[in-house]
């Protein structure tokens, strides 16, 4: 009796290092917490719906003609935020992320276990892709939503599909009508829904409940406050190139830019990592959700995080296997007895506590807000020099701004200043706008075209570019700021 509970006590000790190892891993992998300039859009849209008491359907914020109606997809985050921002501060907002990103990781260890992998190859599974959520969650941006809800539409499909029992299916439909309200990628948890569809009817296992779930949960975003707009909006945003825009491009292009280094070999290893769990599994609706997310990630940067959710919870298949054939060899077994156990337990206990340091060391509650650039960084940071100078001097109207700041700006100079261009992009302004701003921005050969055709009265520009040479040459702009990361034009 006494050994039994020994042995209880054991599993239970191993059960919770494993997890606190995995927590201390993920929340140092989630805390980032220099603040993404998307944020600062869903406040702002946030504070007019919570401000005037009506939905805008207008854009009100900006200088050049704007879309109507503006389909912001992303409204529901803004009309969450605020609140949160107005009563906790951003502290607030980095803890919803911390508790998202380890539902996330939650779900996919219980996809991983679903599919009969073991605990410690689940886990295994989770600290290979763990390197990557610091690219996926940066704070605090709506796409923490997405991921959260591809990984709990993704365990629903799983049991769904290894249990046979379908009733379950039946949330995805509220799933989908949130989710399509925070944030506009609720379309990669309808793909998925269909990918399982395909499989299993080419698999030549029932599918029906899987396609009728598709239909509805397809109608069911509908339900939101632009109806058919929304949808006459995604099919606009999703064939939109944004080649200005890094998180847009594609590995080899990042690459080539210098927007990652070892990424590049890393996400390789993980297809190839796919690959041979292709060759080990042969599982048809697996295969395929795996394809299409690995071409979306070699396509764009910011879709990589659907290819390594699902291979957390695919590859532990493989591990398990791994880790049956080891145990199989007498030899093996020996050489694992002889270890001394105290070594993996004290390698654990090294990082938990060298996560846990390096948690605490990036203020994990606090979000920063740089005000200059880093020497040879492409990190983000904000002109907050710019912005001081614009307040003290009391200045107002049309601002053209670098495409980053816009919408802190935004947030901060509203109803004093009404700004172009912005990172809400493809909800409020038009291709051909867009494509007459980033001419501007970029200095090709008719930038001057955007200065005389929308006549603003100010311009903030990142102080490093062609364009600010450009327009420092210019006669009819006279330059009145300037730091190592910006610089501030008036119109003489």
């Amino acid at each position: 009796m006494i050994s039994e509970i020994e042995d209880s006590l054991g599993k239970s000790l191993i059960k919770i290092f494993i997890t606190t190892l995995v927590i201390s891993a993920v929340l140092y992998r989630l805390a980032d917490t220099d603040a993404d300039y998307d944020l600062w859009g869903y406040l702002t849209f946030g504070r007019l719906f919570w401000q005037t008491g009506h939905f805008p359907y207008e854009d009100i914020f900006s200088f050049v003609p704007t879309l109507h109606p503006w389909v912001y997809h992303e409204w529901l985050t803004g009309v969450i935020f605020y609140p949160i921002y107005q009563s906790v501060g951003t502290s607030g907002l980095l803890i919803l992320k911390y508790v998202l990103g380890l539902s996330t990781v939650g779900f996919i260890y219980l996809t991983a276990r679903k599919r009969g992998a073991t605990p410690l190859a689940a886990v295994l599974g989770l600290l290979i892709i763990h390197n990557f959520l610091r690219m996926g969650y940066s704070p605090v941006r709506a796409q923490v939503f997405t991921y959260f809800f591809f990984a709990l539409t993704f365990f629903l499909l799983e049991r769904a599909r290894i249990s046979g029992h379908f009733s379950g299916l039946w949330f995805l439909l509220p799933i989908q009508i949130i989710w399509c309200n925070l944030h506009g990628g609720f379309p990669a948890g309808l793909g998925l829904i269909f990918i399982y569809a395909m499989g299993e009817a080419i698999s030549r296992q029932p599918s029906r409940m899987y396609w009728t779930v598709f239909c509805l949960s397809g109608a069911a975003t509908l339900i939101n406050p632009y109806g058919l707009d929304y949808w006459n909006y995604m099919f606009r945003a999703i064939a939109l190139p944004r080649p200005e825009i890094s998180e847009w491009v594609s590995v080899f292009q990042a690459y080539r830019s210098g927007l990652i280094g070892w990424g590049l070999v890393y996400f390789i290893l993980m297809s190839m990592f796919a690959a041979f769990w292709w060759v080990r599994k042969r599982e048809i609706t697996a295969g395929l959700a795996l394809a299409f997310t690995l071409y979306i990630g070699w396509k764009h940067l910011r879709h990589q995080m659907f290819f390594l959710l699902l291979m957390g919870a695919y590859l532990p298949d493989l591990f398990t296997i791994y880790f049956h054939d080891l145990k199989s060899r007498p030899s093996f077994m020996a050489g694992l007895r002889r270890l001394n156990w105290q070594i993996p337990v004290a390698a654990g206990m090294l990082l938990i506590v060298l996560n846990s340091y390096w948690l605490w060391r990036s203020a994990p509650l606090n979000l920063k807000i740089p005000p200059l650039p880093k020497a040879g960084s492409a990190a983000s940071y904000y002109p907050l020099g710019a912005l001081d100078y614009i307040r003290t001097h009391n200045l107002s109207g049309k601002l053209l701004v670098k495409f980053d700041w816009g919408e802190f700006l935004i947030w901060n100079l509203y109803p004093q200043c009404r700004i172009a261009l912005d990172g809400r992009f493809e909800t409020v302004y038009s291709i051909k706008i867009s494509k007459e701003y980033f001419d501007f921005l970029f200095g090709r050969p008719n930038w001057h075209q955007f200065l005389i055709k929308y006549s603003p009265d100010f311009i903030l520009i990142d102080s490093r570019t062609r364009t600010y040479n450009l327009i420092n040459e210019d006669p009819q702009w006279r330059q009145v700021y300037t730091d190592p990361g910006c610089a501030l034009f008036l119109r003489k």
